[in-house]
């Protein structure tokens, strides 16, 4: 028997493929979620922990040449150090949120060795996870940073030399410009960041909506194909086909 010239059994078939891709569909998307979550939320891990040693760097940096030739052969650093470190680090790291971010400051020996004595900053971030999927592993657990330097407590016998304070004072602006270039650098990164964190955003919110819409799909294709088989058992049985 036949069906307008096809072989009777041909639509159903097709049918059924149809509602096992949607099934199989349905049943991988949990899955293909998971791996994106996996692959936003590692990039966005390993961002943060650049942007905390980048941070720890350059609070270290600020923080050294301030301290250059105080004579702070004992003791801890001073008081006054802890917002210019905390500017400092904020600056290199402008899409770490401030709140998050904590900075302290140390010396390793407890004094001068001859005019030296090596500042240490640390700085602590806490992590935070971008996708619902790994929150429960991600969220509160702690990025540590830290970066030192020797620095010249004690001037030495030539400090003060008119030459030499307007070389030490080059040599400070250049570096200051240096931050400042990398600074903006890091900036506009951030923000080309940003922008592609958004699209790609905006992209997963379509695509779970179209992963939705399959899975009513899959069901609606299942519920039908069972009401077909119910419908398509009695003339199975007694021999007789719909013309």
């Amino acid at each position: 028997m036949s069906r307008r010239g096809r072989p009777f059994g041909t639509g159903t078939h097709a049918a059924g493929e149809r509602g096992s891709a949607l099934l199989e569909l349905a049943l991988a998307l949990p899955i293909v979620l998971a791996l994106i979550g996996a692959i936003i939320d590692g990039g966005w891990a390993l961002h943060q922990a650049a942007l905390v040693t980048a941070a720890a760097e350059a609070a270290q940096r600020a923080v050294a040449i301030e301290d250059t030739g105080t004579g702070h052969c004992a003791g801890a650093p001073p008081a006054s150090y802890g917002s210019l470190s905390t500017a400092a680090a904020a600056a290199a790291a402008p899409t770490l949120s401030p709140s998050g971010m904590s900075v302290a400051l140390r010396y390793l020996e407890p004094a001068c060795t001859g005019r030296m004595r090596t500042l240490i900053v640390d700085v602590t971030y806490t992590l935070h996870a971008l996708t619902p999927w790994f929150a429960a592993l991600l969220n509160g657990r702690q990025l540590t940073a830290e970066a030192g330097s020797a620095v010249e407590e004690l001037p030495p016998e030539w400090w003060g030399s008119a030459g030499q304070v307007q070389s030490d004072q080059a040599q400070i602006q250049a570096q200051q410009s240096q931050i400042a270039s990398q600074q903006s650098q890091l900036t506009s990164l951030a923000s080309a960041y940003q922008a592609v964190l958004s699209a790609f955003q905006a992209a997963s919110s379509a695509y779970q909506a179209e992963a939705s819409l399959a899975s009513e799909l899959s069901q609606s294709a299942a519920y039908y194909y069972a009401q077909w088989q119910q419908l398509a058992a009695p003339g199975a049985s007694d021999g007789t086909h719909e013309q």
